[in-house]
């Protein structure tokens, strides 16, 4: 005992932690069944007609068990699988229109939950019962003594009240109330309803129940005229079936967009929505929102002017009807025939589509239908010149009308036009006046209705919009990714489609700038790395180009590479332009393999060693430019051609090879009273002289030299013009305007080796 009861305790936590909206079935057979409810009843019908026959029910042996979503043996069906396909078989033989069938079906479901002690699905099946009286044959009475009996039996049990599932049939039962009080007339009452279940609606977290609130609340608004309300729930509601992609309730949202449209007068827009929906229908089949449909399309036309389309629809309406004996429905749509075949001036045809429509109004009791056949008729009778017999019906109709429980300020409106047209053409001028200014005072009381209706639809939009200023933030942490994103959806198209073309341009910008990026690369790799040791070289400085490239490659080679001189009115830089003989003899003495491996070894090492902001390149085969900035001038030069040496040193000790190297230095500007009248490459031929004069001095003594040239500060930029700056130095030692420091103590003759 103590083992069953810690199996049910089990079962019983797994089936509550469930998600509360889900709703369990024994079998997937039953799953797909109601899966087809919307779209194709008929299916759901015949598989739920074939499960119940080819299972037969078994014989619990514990009342006290737990129906698990588990059926092993596919020759029977369990007492709550049956109930479950009984409501389905009941909700199909709705949606077809054959209404005492599902009564009875549902009604065999309630006994077999109360004989099984089912006390959940004895109130879910009642809740069905109640809509199929509601929607299905407009019981209000009967559906809601079901309701309130269901409530009761919530209240009374404390155990139902803790499932989390009670939750879901609660706000069904909510909705449903809602939908009832909203059409008998009770909009307050709906209203606050609908707000109840709005709050019971966002614990749920069901898309497809969120999409049933919108769609109700929107065809509550515009069962109330409140158009602007109506449109905003029912395109959220649309835009949502959409995301979800769920065409039944799409159709659904099409049919209530289109009757919004159609009532506002947009007719392009209504006719849009209205033929989706009927391409829905008639493709699964769906009589009784089809013809619902058809009758739309139908006044649509008939409202353009577009008569013969408007009797095609009404005809293929009044097909649909006949297919569902709904007598009320049937006579409306032989009105609207009637209606439209006086527009064409068919008497004979108006005449005979109106005696259907009063017959079978008067049999179904249509108090609505009967006035307006009266005031057809009296229209007839003035087109065909019975002036009096149309005056006499006319006003027996406005009788009729003011004698309603509800009045119908457009019937009326409608029967004092006519009877002012009546008059007139009976040149009774003092009762066509008197006509007209009771249709004025109608029309002025429904104006004055329609502001107090703008004035409340827009003190409600203002609430709404201070109570989402003041729980923006709070929403903004509760709501998840997800609710943001579905709030979203009402941005407009012009600014959907400014994104998207901003996010094409930007794609299209960055494959472009990683293509450029990439070519960028391989001409930086090509024109400006040396192709042994990897090091930045000055290949592109004396390049002649043709004139219509040369300032483009003065740009692409100061972008990549930068020039030697970046600001020359504030650098300050310091040259040394060194040989490392090795170089040239690593080839010979180790073989071209080897040459090539040790060069680019003492590449890497060089560019690993030398960092910003100085610069190293590969001037030639075995010398080097390195550039430093120069923010001491006072800086002896030996310092730098130390630190050239010991970078040498570093890399040829481990290698054990002849680390001599020959230096030649200078800074810029050369010239420091003139920073512009020695350009780079004039610097350069500076320091290939020096160079040159530390290679020789090499050749006389041993080790490493170096020879560093600099102009005095007094030296005059007219000392150093001319085409050849070698021989401009040269004068300038003559006379003492060129200072030259080196390694060596020896002198050393500058003209003879020029």
């Amino acid at each position: 005992m103590n083992c069953r009861h810690w199996l049910f305790s089990i079962l019983l936590c797994f089936l509550t932690a469930l998600p509360v909206q889900a709703k369990i079935y024994a079998t997937p057979i039953l799953a797909d069944a109601d899966l087809l409810l919307e779209t194709s009843p008929e299916k759901a019908l015949e598989i739920t007609n074939r499960y119940l026959s080819q299972r037969q029910m078994s014989i619990p042996v514990d009342s006290s068990r737990v129906h698990v979503n588990e059926e092993t043996d596919h020759s029977i069906r369990t007492p709550l699988s049956t109930i479950n396909a009984l409501q389905i078989k009941a909700r199909a033989l709705s949606l077809l229109n054959r209404l005492p069938e599902g009564i009875q079906i549902i009604r065999e479901a309630e006994a077999l939950a109360i004989s099984n002690e089912f006390s959940y699905t004895l109130l879910e099946t009642q809740l069905i019962h109640a809509e199929i009286l509601w929607q299905g044959i407009g019981d209000a009475t009967s559906a809601t003594d079901l309701l309130n009996k269901t409530d009761q039996a919530i209240a009374n049990n404390e155990k139902l009240q803790r499932s989390a599932q009670v939750k879901v049939l609660q706000y069904h039962l909510l909705m449903l109330r809602a939908d009832i009080e909203s059409t008998l007339g009770d909009e307050r009452k709906a209203e606050k309803m609908f707000t109840r279940a709005k709050r019971d609606l966002s614990e749920l977290n069901e898309p497809k129940e969120e999409i049933n609130f919108l769609l109700s609340h929107g065809r509550h608004y515009l069962r109330h005229q409140h158009y602007d309300l109506a449109l905003d729930r029912l395109l959220s509601g649309y835009w949502l079936t959409q995301e979800q992609e769920d065409h039944g309730k799409m159709a659904i949202a099409n049919l209530e967009l289109g009757t919004l449209y159609e009532e506002r007068k947009v007719f392009d827009k209504a006719l849009e929505h209205a033929t989706q929906a009927g391409e829905f229908f008639e493709h699964f089949n769906r009589t009784m929102p089809l013809a619902r449909t058809l009758t739309l399309i139908a006044s649509i036309y008939e409202q353009q002017g577009r008569y013969n389309l408007a009797l095609v629809h009404y005809f293929n309406a009044l097909d649909q009807e006949k297919q569902l004996r709904l007598q009320p429905r049937s006579a409306r749509l032989r009105l609207s025939i009637a209606r439209v075949y006086l527009k064409l001036y068919n008497y004979p045809k108006t005449e005979q589509y109106l005696h259907h429509a009063r017959q079978l109004a008067q049999e179904s009791d249509d108090e609505i239908t009967l006035i307006q056949s009266q005031l057809l008729q009296g229209q007839l009778e003035l087109a065909e010149e019975r002036t009096e017999q149309a005056i006499s019906t006319i006003q027996s109709a406005l009788l009729a009308a003011s004698r309603l429980q509800k009045p119908q300020p457009t019937l009326q409106m409608m029967g004092e036009a006519s009877l002012s047209a009546a008059f007139e053409k009976q040149k009774d001028y003092y009762n066509a006046l008197l006509s007209q200014r009771r249709y004025e005072q109608l029309h002025a009381s429904m104006q004055e209705n329609q502001i107090k209706s703008n004035v409340e639809v827009f003190r409600q939009q203002q609430r709404i919009m201070a109570r989402s200023l003041k729980l923006e933030e709070l929403e903004r942490q509760q709501f998840t990714q997800e609710k943001a994103l579905y709030q979203q959806k009402n941005i407009t198209t012009v600014l959907l489609i400014g994104l998207l073309l901003s996010l094409l341009l930007l794609w299209y910008r960055n494959r472009s700038a990683r293509q450029w990026r990439h070519r960028l690369k391989l001409l930086r790799d090509e024109f400006y790395t040396h192709p042994r040791s990897g090091l930045r070289n000055l290949r592109m400085l004396n390049a002649r180009l043709s004139n219509s490239l040369q300032q483009s490659s003065a740009h692409f080679e100061q972008w990549h590479l930068g020039e030697i001189i970046n600001e020359p009115l504030s650098d300050r830089l310091r040259f040394a332009l060194f040989e490392v003989p090795l170089l040239k003899h690593v080839y010979l003495q180790h073989g071209y393999q080897q040459g090539l491996a040790l060069e680019r070894e003492f590449g890497d090492y060089l560019n690993a060693q030398v960092c910003e902001p100085a610069r190293l390149y590969h001037f030639s085969d075995a010398m080097f430019l390195y550039i430093e900035p120069n923010s001491r001038l006072e800086s002896a030069p030996k310092q730098l051609a130390d630190s050239i040496q010991q970078l040498v040193d570093q890399f040829m000790a481990e290698k054990q090879l002849d680390s001599r190297v020959r230096i030649g230095m200078a800074e810029y500007p050369f010239l420091p009273r003139a920073y512009t009248a020695i350009n780079d490459q004039e610097l350069i031929d500076i320091l290939l002289m020096a160079t040159q004069a530390a290679r020789q001095i090499s050749k006389a003594e041993s080790g490493s030299q170096w020879v560093h040239l600099s102009a005095i500060d007094a030296a005059p930029a007219a000392s150093f013009a001319g085409d050849n700056i070698r021989h401009a130095c040269i004068r300038g030692m003559d006379k003492g305007l060129v200072k030259v420091q080196t390694s060596s103590h020896q002198e050393y003759d500058w003209s003879k080796h020029l």
